[in-house]
């Protein structure tokens, strides 16, 4: 008695031939990288491979203690009147099913993955290169629109909102908290952008 049937046999036959392509192509990324990364420059650049490390979390914490970079934000209301710097993703009350579920800092956690991406590529810019032109810097004015815009992903606040201001534009700043230390240093300022309707 067969088990199973010659069209069983084609579907994990193609399934097969999936996986060993899938795998090759992986195992073709990685060499790439390898060999990128054996340059003199340390630094990864370029868009296949800046895509690469959204894969990775950003492990520099494991070199040491430093400042940790924070998105800031705020907004100016058509007169002109600016609100104050507010900190997107501020801390969130904790609860015990947290343990089991707990997507809304997932995401927290994944943005300030982004902005200490940011943080790196600011250090590490070139002297006449423009932070604007970088990946990570739009992909953070895109998280700093959507915290001005929205002020929440889901029932998720972003920021405290401040009653009555109707946005026109914003600005946000990368900020260094110094653990241990009071005050906080300027990393990054943006220009007044404008927010589309």
């Amino acid at each position: 008695m067969a088990f199973f049937t010659r069209s069983a046999f084609d579907r994990m036959d193609t399934i097969m031939r999936t996986m060993e392509l899938t795998a090759l192509l992986i195992l073709a990324y990685f060499a790439w990288l390898a060999v990128a990364l054996r340059k003199r420059q340390r630094t990864v650049q370029g868009p296949w491979l800046f895509l690469l490390r959204a894969f990775f979390p950003n492990w520099q914490f494991f070199h040491g203690l430093g400042p940790a970079p924070r998105l800031w934000v705020r907004a100016q209301s058509q007169p002109g009147q600016w609100s104050n710097w507010q900190a997107v993703y501020p801390r969130l009350p904790r609860r015990t099913w947290h343990l089991l579920h707990n997507p809304a800092v997932n995401l927290a956690l994944s943005h300030q993955n982004l902005v200490e991406h940011l943080a790196t590529d600011v250090h590490d810019l070139a002297e006449n290169a423009d932070i604007r032109d970088c990946v990570s810097y739009q992909l953070v004015t895109r998280l700093a629109r959507d915290a001005v815009q929205r002020g929440s992903w889901a029932d998720t606040p972003m920021l405290h909102r401040a009653g009555g201001l109707t946005p026109q534009a914003f600005q946000f700043e990368i900020r260094l908290l110094h653990l241990g230390q009071a005050g906080e240093a300027q990393l990054l300022l943006s220009p007044v952008i404008p927010l589309r309707p």
